[in-house]
């Protein structure tokens, strides 16, 4: 093997070692608060826009019924400390089958991360201990 080949193969291996981490599932973006059984998220996305973190989530009903869900953002620095108060819910209604954007920009530019909170009256599967 010449030396040319050696050394691209190196080149190969060092590429792959350096390939960046894959960016953070949607899983571990969502809080639900309860079990989401007919809502879901499909989609997230974020991006910085002058400065500031842009986030877009696509939500979707499994359901062919209306369901309701309420949601706010959490906005976190790099180190998962908040640095936004808690927003208030905000509600959105989803007709049978249907899907919805939400789409925030972060309010500060300390904010680099994010948790999507979730909760939805309907869905919360967990029924409560009888005694």
């Amino acid at each position: 093997m010449t030396l040319r080949k050696q050394l691209a193969g190196l080149c190969a291996v060092a590429c792959l070692m350096a390939a960046p981490v894959a960016a953070d599932s949607i899983a571990s973006k969502i809080e639900a608060q309860g079990e989401m059984t007919y809502l879901k998220v499909t989609g997230l996305r974020q991006a910085a826009r002058s400065g500031l973190l842009a986030i877009q989530a696509e939500v979707t009903n499994e359901n062919a019924g209306q369901q309701m869900l309420y949601y706010r953002f959490r906005w976190l620095d790099a180190s998962g400390f908040s640095v936004w108060d808690d927003e208030a819910w905000k509600p959105l209604l989803f007709h049978g089958k249907g899907k919805q954007l939400i789409q925030v920009v972060a309010p500060t530019p300390q904010a680099t991360d994010f948790r999507l909170v979730l909760q939805s009256p309907e869905n919360t599967a967990a029924p409560a201990s009888v005694w």
